[in-house]
């Protein structure tokens, strides 16, 4: 069989590639119009108490099979939940006694409450899928923190990823910024991500057209025409009459920084802000809260330019190596002690094997 790798062979790839460095161009253009705001650097020094939550799990598998175990933990180094939450199809029934224990939890009870909902079961439309309920998890103790702010404006919660959230329905998530907007003056609340649609899009252009100087730290906000482009319309992801300048699951305007001057890195930051025109924060407010994050990234270890805080955060709740590998014993023989004994030996027969072939369920953090 003879391979042909000429590209002239290839039909219509001379159009198609034209089309593509057209919109490359088209979006460098739309880039040059980003207004870059930099940063003080004097605003490293002002005083500011951070915190981070992030969650960790590892999953236990073997047909038919399957849950995640799930820790959240502060940049503190406080366990904040740690619980089993359900993967796969459920009976209604079923998944309601699983989780009876969860939704009575003083953390997650407060988290439903204001949301307005009864129960975890009302709060997802994918709630047995992975990563689901330690997402909800996260949030919930986010907003315990928000609660117990003390009252200055040099507090900040983050958040190890945007806020935005495909894994809340998005009806609820009103009522998420309306508690932020309500503490605002108390406490402010920031989404940082290593990596987004939004960067991936606009990475390219960002960098052929100069945005970012090398020796600066700062940002620019994203318009939501941009925005549009990377986050495509669906039934999760679209803009209602009612609330024309925001994405239905977003939580408020998308900012791509550079918090180091000692690295190139870009992060995302996703800052929360009300629906029909109202401020949560303000223009000033925002350059402080930018100014506060470079604070505590400007020398961070080991990724330069990302929050330390968040990544202390992540080593807290990270379940790896040996303590995740007792846990998983110790799940594995309570599954058998619940079992006959033909159910018992097929459990330990099925996790000798997958021991024996991958040890990839003990990684901690996905």
């Amino acid at each position: 069989l003879e391979v042909d790798y000429e590209p002239h062979n290839v039909a219509n790839l001379g159009r198609l590639l034209e089309n593509q460095v057209r919109k490359m161009n088209a979006l460098r253009e739309r880039v040059r119009a980003l207004k870059f705001v930099p940063i003080d650097p004097a605003g490293s020094y002002i005083p500011m108490t951070f915190k981070s939550f992030d969650g960790g799990k590892f999953d236990l598998r073997f047909e038919p099979f399957e849950f995640e175990v799930v820790k959240v933990a502060d940049s503190n180094g406080n366990i904040k939940m740690n619980f089993a939450a359900p993967v796969g199809d459920f009976e209604d029934g079923d998944i309601g006694y699983v989780l009876e224990g969860l939704d009575a939890n003083p953390t997650m009870r407060q988290f439903l409450d204001i949301l307005r909902i009864r129960s975890l079961r009302e709060i997802s439309r994918f709630l047995t899928a992975k990563g689901t309920l330690m997402e909800i998890a996260e949030f919930a103790c986010m907003f315990e923190a928000i609660t117990r702010a003390p009252g200055d404006d040099t507090y900040m919660i983050l958040k190890d990823g945007l806020l935005r959230t495909r894994k809340i329905r998005d009806d609820l998530i009103p009522h998420m910024i309306d508690y932020i907007h309500r503490n605002a003056d108390r406490v402010s609340v920031a989404g940082v991500a290593k990596t987004s649609k939004i960067l991936f899009l606009l990475q390219a252009a960002l960098a052929c057209e100069r945005v970012f100087p090398p020796d600066q730290m700062g940002y620019v906000k994203i318009p939501l025409d941009l925005e549009n482009m990377a986050y495509k319309w669906s039934p999760t992801t679209r803009i209602r009459p009612e609330m024309p300048t925001r994405l239905a699951y977003a939580f408020g305007d998308l900012y791509i920084a550079k918090l180091s001057p000692e690295t190139n890195l870009l992060v995302t930051v996703e800052l929360p802000q009300g629906y029909d025109g109202a401020c949560i924060y303000s223009d000033s407010r925002i350059v402080e809260i930018m100014s506060y994050l470079a604070k505590d990234s400007m020398y961070s270890y080991p990724v330069m330019g990302y929050p330390q805080t968040i990544m202390r955060a992540h080593e807290s709740a990270a379940g790896i190596g040996f303590p995740a590998s007792i846990l998983y014993e110790k799940i594995v023989e309570g599954l058998v002690d619940r079992s006959d004994p033909a159910l018992a030996g097929y459990i330990r027969d099925s996790t000798m094997l997958d021991e024996a072939v991958s040890k990839e369920q003990l990684g901690g953090m996905v």
